[in-house]
């Protein structure tokens, strides 16, 4: 009877151990599938981001747009937003083929640092962007007089440097184990501390003051509507202001959607070294693919959203098709204008002859 229950009980051993073994191959299966899955996605995510953000930039910097402070701070989004993916796109990339560059001593100081302090300058210009349209949209002289060109371009600057500094301890949190050969998060009292400011920062606190701004700056643009006024130029202006605040506090929207679930699991991980299985880190990878649509989303909200981005888009579209027009066909369309000039001054001759009736 006794052997009967200890062979029942290593049975039962056996099958959960099994059972454990089964889960962590098919975790391990998952998270070969991302990995496998970048391979194709990556180059995808990277021509998107370029282009589009090429775009950005080239539409933002015509003049209907360059005049408004707001654009500037668009203009640092795109450009960041590139930094980022030239970076993560080949690291995802090359995971894919279990290269990681991470994996190396150096590396495993470099590769946070550079992966995520682009990110965090990126979301300072959409949040010092939803400052500047509240301040824009305020009746307060003293907030309206903060909102200039000149000020944007001094709170893109301070904004990029104390952001880059602020993440500087991602370069001695991260430490290489030659025993494991991996990569692997310190565990300290300080590091936590610091750990837990960048959730609360980056992940509460910045969508809170997004949220918050972009109300009052509906709020503010609502009251501005039912005002009357009669100088058209101002009309103009104001509703060019009033498009690129409707731009931003969607982009905001779109931009906390893709963004938070990666904070998620970048918290989990951070304070419960447990939670580092292969089947969190295949999740994790799968919302870094999903974090990165943020980075070239931008650009079909801008033409959504925005009349004077369309317009201009439209305008730029134009100009390349000028430029690429074929040379015989330019060619062409320049003999026809020439014939009909001749044409129309012969005529214009002749009538000027039947007219005052001097012989040929």
């Amino acid at each position: 009877m006794y052997l009967l229950n200890d062979r029942n009980l290593s049975a039962e051993k056996q099958s959960i151990i099994e059972d454990l073994l089964n889960s962590f191959l098919d975790m391990s299966k998952l998270l070969e599938k991302v990995l496998y899955a970048n391979i194709y996605l990556q180059p995808i995510q990277f021509f998107l981001v370029i282009i589009t953000n090429i775009i950005n930039i080239r539409v933002l910097c015509s003049r209907a747009l360059r005049s408004s402070p707001c654009t500037y701070y668009f203009l640092a989004y795109a450009i960041f937003s590139i930094n980022y993916n030239v970076l993560v796109c080949p690291t995802q990339f090359l995971r894919g083929f279990y290269i990681d560059w991470a994996d190396t001593l150096i590396g495993c100081k470099m590769h946070f640092y550079f992966i995520f302090v682009a990110p965090v300058q990126a979301k300072v210009m959409l949040l010092l962007a939803s400052f500047d349209r509240y301040c824009s949209s305020s009746q307060s002289r003293q907030l309206h007089s903060r909102s200039t060109i000149q000020s944007a371009r001094l709170s893109i600057i301070i904004g990029s440097i104390v952001s880059a500094i602020y993440m500087s301890p991602m370069l001695l949190i991260y430490k290489w184990d030659e025993t494991s050969k991996k990569c692997l998060q310190q565990s300290d009292t300080l590091i936590h501390i610091y750990t837990l400011s960048q959730v609360v920062l980056y992940y509460i606190l910045a969508p809170i003051l997004m949220i918050i701004f972009g109300l009052l700056t509906i709020h503010n643009i609502r009251q501005q509507s039912i005002r009357a006024i009669r100088s058209t130029g101002y009309i103009r202006g104001r509703r060019t202001e009033g498009q690129l605040a409707r731009m931003l506090i969607l982009q905001v929207s779109v931009h906390l959607i893709f963004v938070l679930p990666f904070g998620v699991t970048y918290t989990m991980n951070s304070f419960d070294p447990s939670t580092r299985t292969p089947h969190i880190l295949a999740v994790r990878y799968i919302l870094v693919i999903w974090q990165q649509c943020d980075y070239f989303v931008s650009f079909f909200l801008y033409v959504l959203s925005g009349n004077v981005y369309r317009q201009e888009f439209i305008r730029l579209l134009k100009s390349i098709r000028w430029h690429h027009t074929p040379p015989m066909q330019s060619f062409i369309h320049k003999r026809i204008i020439v014939q009909d000039e001749i044409s129309l001054g012969t005529i214009n001759i002749t009538s000027s002859i039947k007219i005052n009736g001097v012989p040929v």
